[in-house]
């Protein structure tokens, strides 16, 4: 345990350097996980150092090949080759590194570069496609939401009228409940007054044939014995112009026929000078 305690404050000496050690409760838990951290730590470090030493490594390869290659280069253009001569060669190379390193190439041949820019172009075409689908897919969602939008508000205007409906509704509905108490209340102080009314008339003895039931049907009685008596009416009225005694009343028919006969004679003559 001490020992361990010893290689963890050592290990976070070395980690925090000039920086105070935070406290930290002291037990057999922390101490392990700050074990297992530095030895984590020290695997880490142990595998970027390999790193340095493989990157330095390739750096002197690469500067030994580079400076075989402008040996070589030196001596096929000439020993008495200028620096300004060999500028514009070296931009070029810089530029074929700075593609190659964009490319992701392992080198600067032709096949690579060519076979590089073909899969870029593939993948260019591919996210532009996916792109176009996912435009049209966002244009197809927007006029869905547009279409929701459009419901919505449809739906927000519905459930106003509805409510205005309701509260319409429930007004009138109040007032017809206030309507029908105040005919519950007429009806009951009605139904009082009637039945003081026939207790009055059955105390004072008044006849069944004064009370307004027994007065209307008479009075249809009434209407059915005049619509009866019209005919006989219009008979009596033909009698109406007759003498009140018999024999007088025999001399007017013995009148009426003899104007009657002279009548006719006076049409016979008629008749006869028309034909003439």
């Amino acid at each position: 345990m001490c020992e361990k305690s010893k290689e963890v404050s050592e290990w976070l000496k070395v980690v925090l350097g000039e920086a105070q050690v935070p406290w930290f409760e002291v037990n057999k838990c922390t101490i392990n996980i700050l074990q297992k951290l530095s030895k984590n730590s020290e695997q880490r470090g142990r595998e970027i150092d390999l790193l340095v030493e493989d990157f330095e490594q390739k750096t002197g390869e690469c500067r030994a090949e580079g400076m075989y290659h402008q040996d070589v280069l030196r001596f096929a253009l000439g020993e008495y080759v200028s620096c300004e001569m060999l500028e514009p060669v070296s931009c070029c190379l810089n530029s074929l590194e700075c593609i190659a390193e964009g490319f992701k190439l392992k080198d600067t041949k032709l096949g690579s570069l060519l076979a590089s820019t073909y899969n870029q172009t593939t993948e260019l075409l591919e996210e532009e496609e996916e792109n176009r689908k996912l435009q049209n897919k966002l244009l197809s969602l927007e006029k869905k939401r547009t279409e929701v939008l459009n419901s919505q508000k449809c739906l927000l205007k519905t459930i106003s009228d509805t409510q205005k409906a309701q509260d319409m509704e429930f007004v009138e509905t109040e007032e017809r409940l206030l309507y029908k108490d105040f005919i519950e209340k007429k009806y009951q102080e009605m139904s009082s007054r009637v039945k003081s009314a026939q207790e009055r008339l059955v105390s004072r003895e008044v006849s069944s044939s004064l009370t307004h039931h027994s007065i209307q049907e008479m009075s249809e009685q009434l209407s059915l014995l005049k619509q009866e008596m019209e005919p006989v009416k219009r008979k009596l009225q033909a009698y109406h112009g007759l003498p009140p005694s018999l024999p007088l009343a025999r001399l007017a028919v013995a009148e009426s026929k003899r104007e009657l006969e002279t009548l006719d004679a006076i049409l016979d003559e008629n008749i006869d000078w028309r034909h003439t």
